[in-house]
């Protein structure tokens, strides 16, 4: 499974339907693992939409997927994914059946990409993030570097 406790940090793009220009989109999560299950608190700011923080819990179930909740606001969309193999996907729906999201997960370079879709009725949403998960540095007054400053690859000489 891609999905892992830790500090993960995302950066991409929202695209509207019918606009020519995204918006960038910054997003800090935060994926705990509990018992049977993930929870994951996140906060995304996009450029026109501020900051909403967002409560997702994926659980496995009795079919060897996944039970997905996520709540925005006052808003909840629940479903189900498959994320124990490529590919990735999960499908999700608010309880009047009036907003449809789907997801993809897969591994990039440096983390997790994750791309969706949203339709609300009115509209058609489409994103892209690539997280990484933030490493918090430990600083300590006892190292040294063994390559001072200006010396280049090699030492003084280059070679």
């Amino acid at each position: 499974m891609l999905l892992r406790a830790g500090h993960w940090l995302g950066r991409g793009s929202l695209l509207v339907e019918g606009f020519s220009l995204g918006e960038t989109l910054e997003c800090d999560a935060r994926v705990e693992r509990d018992t049977g299950a993930f929870l994951i608190n996140a906060s995304l700011k996009s450029q026109r939409g501020g900051a909403r923080d967002f409560v997702i819990r994926v659980a496995g179930n009795e079919v060897g997927t996944y039970s997905l909740r996520i709540q925005v606001g006052a808003e909840v969309l629940t479903g189900s994914a498959k994320l124990d193999s490529a590919p990735n996907l999960g499908l999700l729906w608010n309880d009047a059946e009036s907003v449809y999201a789907t997801f993809s997960l897969f591994a990039i370079s440096d983390g997790i990409g994750l791309r969706g879709f949203l339709r609300d009725g009115r509209n058609t949403f489409t994103w892209e993030i690539a997280f990484s998960e933030k490493r918090d540095m430990v600083k300590a007054d006892n190292v040294v570097s063994l390559r001072g400053k200006g010396t280049g690859r090699h030492g003084p000489r280059g070679r």
